[in-house]
């Protein structure tokens, strides 16, 4: 018997790096990782309201402000998806995730380009 719903797409095209971003939380790195004040390794999650809420004031212009391009989540990287010249290659990472993932079921995340790298805690010092 065929689950109910097993044909439909739960992929989403909400991003909830994009909206911490366009909230004004942080700016984005070489990895595509947020990075705010805490640090790249964090998680986020989004309310939709009516509700007017004041900005924040904002230290940065760019989208890659707080990110000081040193290469170290590349370095960092199992498959090479990240590069200093060319930012993150989703389709190996992703790749690479569903391998892995199969491997060490029920559960695997890498995350290895968030850790052991000047931004992990912190906006990084240029």
């Amino acid at each position: 018997e065929q689950e109910p719903h097993s044909d439909a797409s739960f992929t989403s095209n909400w991003s909830e790096r994009h909206a911490a971003y366009v909230c004004g939380l942080g700016t984005f790195g070489l990895s595509k990782g947020l990075i705010t004040r805490k640090g790249v390794a964090g998680r986020f999650g989004s309310i939709i309201t009516q509700l007017y809420l004041d900005p924040d004031e904002r230290d940065y212009t760019g989208i890659y402000d707080y990110c000081i391009m040193c290469g170290k989540c590349a370095d960092n990287c199992p498959v090479r998806a990240i590069s200093p010249e060319h930012g993150k290659a989703h389709p190996p990472c992703s790749e690479f995730l569903d391998f892995t993932t199969r491997k060490f079921a029920p559960r695997y995340g890498c995350g290895k380009c968030q850790i052991d790298v000047p931004c992990e805690s912190c906006i990084p010092v240029r």
